[in-house]
């Protein structure tokens, strides 16, 4: 099959590497696919070709709006991949710029070379984070040109994928009515059929579809673990590593709950599609699929998300991983040092404000055991020297006395505590001596860069802080920062190329070894990255992973 693919493509190849070997600043480079031929663009200065805007699947447009993605059966000709698809929908027609139900598409980025008869290269695929209800694959932070061209300067050459996929209410509509037709976790089952498109086309790009690995931050890093444990643990050689950048563990329920049955009800009730509220599901789902996507953002409610589909997602992580039903996966599972300054309230002077949210909790379906948060209140200090943002002192960031104590509480809750429960739990079933062990790797960013100002300082180094040092875009000029960026993408590069992200060669890190039963951990630090221990604040982060992180999930 390679063989027949690479004698299709070797003279559009050949010719398109001809034109830029004589000095175009960006020749185009062909690539013939079952659908058709992609026609990418070069970059001769960072020797990297670029393939924009690739459809993997029909447009879910029409009738197939709120239907499972379906791949794509015709032939699109000649594809001018030379620009970025627009973005998905979120809950807000502004929720992303230049958005469009006509979304999924793919990104690929390689570095130049011979692509017939060559060794194929491992792969590396971004899903970007939002909450999963924003977030799209144009952002610069992703661009993918600098670190692919980084993986040609360290000799471990990747091809790298970036996906957009359905988000808010076109991806992740719940209800009664979406659960008894099946078409719930649309926006994951996008992601599902890209990684499926991946296996079929990859090896035309030069991409080896058995080494894939998959990286994405907050939402992104929740899709990956999902990925890891759907349809109940089931190897569907899609992927052979993991790295989960700042992944929570948020508790799922059914799609039924009061608040996801009033956002799917709203679509029929303030609509056009009133008279239909006693029809079938069915028919609710075919009126609503008529509606002006401006009628339909304005209308539906506000809540929407992953649930427990009995399928593809059948348990919440904090579930599924301890009891190992997932699949096994080398695996890189990182947070950042200040991640509550983006979920955790501020303006909080008192307890009493603070006890409120806390019961309410992020993402959670029910509150929390009023025992539960005067217990998590007692285990962190009212000092705001050991609040969050750490290492700031008594400095107040923000007006309330207590907000740095409800950004360290939110952060642990959010991302921190399960970021330690996911590696614990990965580290503890590789010591079982069952079945195939996977590395694990643990890191912590705790940089903050050289251009942060007044206006961003409150967030310390808060979540999604590390993207653009792992992409190497958008990097400070100045020294440390560009350094680090650099060892960064040369840890994860590695990583995909080796499963091991240590690079090697005249790497400036600490050698970084397995996570294993002592919890050892890489600190990425511009001013000089460290192994520690993850054992910081052990009393509160172990209480949450106990009693807070499964209540209420299923």
């Amino acid at each position: 099959m390679l063989l027949d693919v690479c004698s299709l493509l070797l003279i559009p190849y050949l010719l398109g590497h001809a034109v830029a070997s004589a000095g175009a600043n960006h020749a185009p480079a062909s690539v013939k696919i079952r659908n058709g031929t992609v026609v990418g663009v070069s970059d001769d200065s960072s020797r990297v070709q670029r393939f924009l805007g690739i459809p993997y699947a029909q447009a879910p447009v029409g009738d197939l709006r709120l239907q499972q993605a379906r791949p794509l059966n015709t032939s699109f000709g000649t594809l001018h991949a030379n620009s970025f698809s627009p973005a998905c929908y979120g809950p807000e027609k502004d929720s992303n710029p230049n958005p469009s139900e006509d979304c999924l598409t793919l990104n690929i980025w390689r570095p130049f070379g011979q692509y017939c008869g060559g060794e194929l290269k491992p792969v590396l695929v971004w899903f970007y984070g939002g909450g999963l209800m924003s977030g799209y694959t144009e952002d610069p932070t992703f661009e993918g040109t600098n670190m692919v061209r980084i993986s040609s300067e360290i000799n471990k050459e990747i091809v790298l994928v970036s996906v957009n996929y359905r988000l808010g209410p076109l991806g992740f509509l719940n209800g009664q009515q979406m659960a008894d037709l099946g078409l719930l976790n649309l926006g994951m089952l996008d992601q599902r059929l890209a990684l499926h498109w991946v296996q079929e086309n990859i090896a035309a790009f030069g991409g080896d579809p058995t080494k894939v690995t998959l990286f994405g931050e907050s939402a992104g890093a929740v899709s990956i673990y999902s990925h890891m444990m759907a349809y109940g643990g089931r190897d569907d050689k899609l992927f052979r590593a993991g790295i989960l950048q700042s992944g929570g563990a948020f508790p799922l329920t059914l799609a039924n709950t009061t608040a996801f049955q009033e956002t799917f009800d709203s679509l029929i009730t303030d609509t056009s599609c009133v008279s239909l509220k006693d029809a079938s599901a069915a028919e609710q789902l075919d009126c609503i699929r008529q509606l002006p996507v401006e009628t339909f953002l304005s209308s539906v409610g506000s809540s929407t998300g992953q649930s427990i589909d009995g399928s593809f997602t059948q348990t919440s992580v904090q579930f599924a991983f301890p009891e190992g039903k997932y699949v096994k996966v080398a695996t890189i599972v990182g947070a950042n040092t200040d991640e509550g300054t983006t979920s955790g309230p501020t303006g909080i002077n008192t307890e009493d404000q603070l006890h409120g949210p806390l019961a309410d909790g992020y993402f959670r379906p029910k509150l929390l055991p009023n025992s539960t948060v005067s217990r998590l209140l007692s285990l962190y200090p009212d000092d705001p020297r050991h609040g969050c943002p750490y290492n700031t002192g008594s400095t107040p960031l923000t007006p309330g006395k207590l907000d740095k104590k409800a950004c360290s509480i939110f952060g642990d809750i959010v991302q921190i505590a399960p970021a330690r429960l996911i590696a614990e739990s990965l580290a503890r079933n590789n010591h079982k001596g069952h079945g195939h062990k996977a590395p694990v790797y643990r890191y912590r960013f705790n940089h903050l860069p050289h251009d942060v100002d007044a206006s961003n300082i409150t967030r310390g180094i808060g979540t999604g802080l590390e993207q653009r040092y792992i992409f190497s875009n958008l990097i400070p000029d100045f020294p440390w920062d560009q350094a680090l960026a650099y060892e960064m993408s040369s840890a994860w590069i590695s990583f995909a190329h080796d499963l091991d992200p240590n690079p090697g060669g005249e790497s400036a890190l600490p050698f970084w070894p397995e996570y294993g039963r002592d919890g050892k951990s890489m600190v990425f630090n511009g001013y000089g990255s460290e192994i520690e221990e993850d054992t910081y604040r052990r009393e509160s982060i172990d209480y949450i992973i106990k009693s807070v992180i499964p209540y209420g999930a299923l």
